[in-house]
């Protein structure tokens, strides 16, 4: 018997609204419904569908209970606060972000779709980036940036790793309030574990006290975010950063791709009026050395670069932004140093050093008014872009 086009059309609506609404409602009930309807839609020979009132009153409620899914789905959306990831939407909303869209875009081997997602060292700002990236046709439905708009682009899970446990509760809270805690997992786990002294990935060797597995060992990704998480070992993991590659090339899949956010170092001076956040950059390590905390540690473009390359991964290509620094941003700096003074040695040696942090205060805002537009330049961030060969064991 032929299925008449019209029929085939309403099933071929329901079948989409559901899926879209499953994608807040993962458990619904009727699933069981649509598949034993459509399992009788492919057994149509056998069937007379159009010649019965009891299948027109079964597809009636069928529709009356996929409308009520949608609506339930819309509900759920509306009831999301997503103010924080809507200038993902625009194509100008993040410069690097933006950019590793554009680049998984143009990648063949993706086809616009980032896949199995790993988050390397996640953070509240990656984990509004990659919301914005599951809640993609919602935002581009809903904004109006016309030509402006980010492309339409998809993922099909996460895992996002961190070494803090205050870290990993951050993220997951946030990750149920953005409304994506079910489509992907926040674990507390460090890259270093696991690598031999020859920077060799041990894997079926675990040097964990409990012999448990290695952090995600055996799982493997379509693309992997290193977001500033090379600047950030230093602070948990010292002398690690030449081997994180080589921790992370095995979870990554022959032609998927890694991409690598980094800060260029900060010069000890310049000769220019940006000199400013250089000192700013001196003192404020300063004072975190001085709590007996350990500071971060970024590495040049060329640095990556290379030891991508040694762990076995092609680079694309690289791109840099150059970093413009207002007032309020150095102000930010000279405030971590601030942090820091109710933990120095002593209250006399935190007392001086709140006066040099407020010279620096005053003297930023003395640079930052002379120049036309109240801001300085000063060094650029980075993003690399590298592919695992898709010959590669």
């Amino acid at each position: 018997m032929t299925i008449s086009r019209s029929y085939q059309s309403i099933v071929f609506l329901f079948v989409s609204r559901l899926s879209a609404a499953a994608l807040f409602t993962p458990s619904l009930a009727l699933s069981t419904s649509v598949t034993h309807h459509c399992n009788s839609i492919r057994s149509s020979s056998q069937l007379r569908l159009f010649g019965s009132s009891r299948f027109r009153k079964k597809d009636k409620q069928l529709d009356h209970q996929m409308e009520s899914a949608a609506d339930a789905a819309t509900q759920k959306m509306a009831q999301l606060d997503l103010s924080l990831i809507k200038k993902f939407a625009h194509k100008n909303g993040d410069a690097l972000f933006g950019y590793i869209e554009e680049c998984q875009v143009d990648d063949p081997n993706n086809k616009g779709s980032f896949g199995r997602f790993l988050d390397a060292g996640t953070g509240s700002h990656s984990l509004r980036w990659m919301a914005s990236i599951l809640h993609r046709e919602h935002l581009l439905a809903n904004t109006s940036n016309g030509a402006l708009s980010s492309p339409n682009i998809s993922m099909d899970s996460f895992t996002a790793i961190t070494a803090d446990e205050n870290m990993r509760r951050r993220v997951f809270n946030e990750a149920k309030e953005l409304g994506i805690a079910d489509k992907g997992d926040a674990i507390i786990g460090n890259w270093k574990e696991g690598v031999g002294k020859d920077g060799t990935v041990e894997f079926g060797a675990s040097d964990t006290s409990d012999g448990s597995k290695l952090l995600l060992e055996g799982q493997q990704f379509d693309t992997i975010l290193a977001d500033y998480l090379v600047g950030a070992i230093d602070g948990f993991s010292p002398y690690f950063q030449d081997l994180i590659f080589n921790r992370l090339v095995p979870h990554l899949a022959p032609g998927g791709r890694l991409y690598v956010i980094g800060l260029q170092p900060i010069p000890d001076s310049v000769n220019s009026p940006a000199n400013i956040m250089c000192k700013i950059r001196r003192v404020r390590d300063a004072c975190i050395l001085l709590a007996n905390h350990r500071c971060y540690r970024e590495y040049p473009l060329d640095w990556i670069e290379r030891h991508l390359r040694k762990s076995g991964l092609n680079v694309v290509q690289s791109r840099t932004y150059p970093i413009r620094y207002d007032h309020a941003t150095m102000v930010r700096q000279i405030n971590v140093g601030r942090s820091k003074l109710k933990l120095f040695p002593t209250k006399g040696m935190a007392a001086e050093m709140g006066k040099v942090l407020d010279d620096l205060e005053k003297e930023s805002l003395e640079v930052t008014r002379k120049q036309a537009d109240g801001r300085i330049t000063l060094g650029y961030d980075y993003v690399v872009v590298a592919e695992r060969p898709v010959d590669s064991d």
